[in-house]
């Protein structure tokens, strides 16, 4: 019986340090990450990064929620757009990815009517909430987008 325990205890020790050393390991630039998919991924129009201020207009955050953000935007011919924030918290994430979802389905709105040829990008976007980190890419290359996440994420061992 105290093998039982104490290999239970041993068992729950690893788990419990094999959590801690993977949420260490998120260490994430919300600029270097948007950049990073600007550079690498197949866009199809030009982005250029916006502002905070015009950023806040796009993605109405609050502010207390943002530790960081980067927004870069296309010319609006077509849907395409790369938004990183990273949260407070996972809480504030939580509210962030609300916020990014809102912002989805404006555009669905706004291109169903004005380019209907872009709604697919828009019916399946990349989006993931990490911890702090939300990273929202409207690209058609979300295989390539989630690659390149996971090696910012994870570094070489998860890319």
């Amino acid at each position: 019986m105290r093998r039982k325990i104490c290999l239970s205890w041993v068992m729950l020790l690893m788990l419990l340090a094999a959590g801690c050393g993977q949420s260490s390991k998120l260490n994430l630039q919300a600029a270097e990450c948007a950049e990073v998919l600007w550079e690498r991924i197949p866009f199809t129009d030009t982005l250029s990064a916006i502002d905070e201020q015009m950023s806040m207009v796009l993605y109405p955050v609050d502010e207390k929620d943002v530790a960081a953000q980067q927004v870069y935007v296309s010319t609006g011919a077509t849907a395409e757009e790369i938004a990183v924030f990273e949260a407070v918290d996972a809480a504030a994430a939580e509210r962030l990815k609300e916020v990014v979802l809102q912002r989805l389905a404006e555009q669905k709105a706004s291109y169903a009517d004005y380019l209907p040829v872009e709604l697919p990008k828009l019916e399946d976007p990349y989006l993931r909430v990490t911890g702090p980190y939300v990273i929202f890419c409207v690209s058609g290359h979300n295989e390539k987008v989630s690659k390149e996440v996971e090696q910012l994420l994870y570094g070489n061992e998860e890319g």
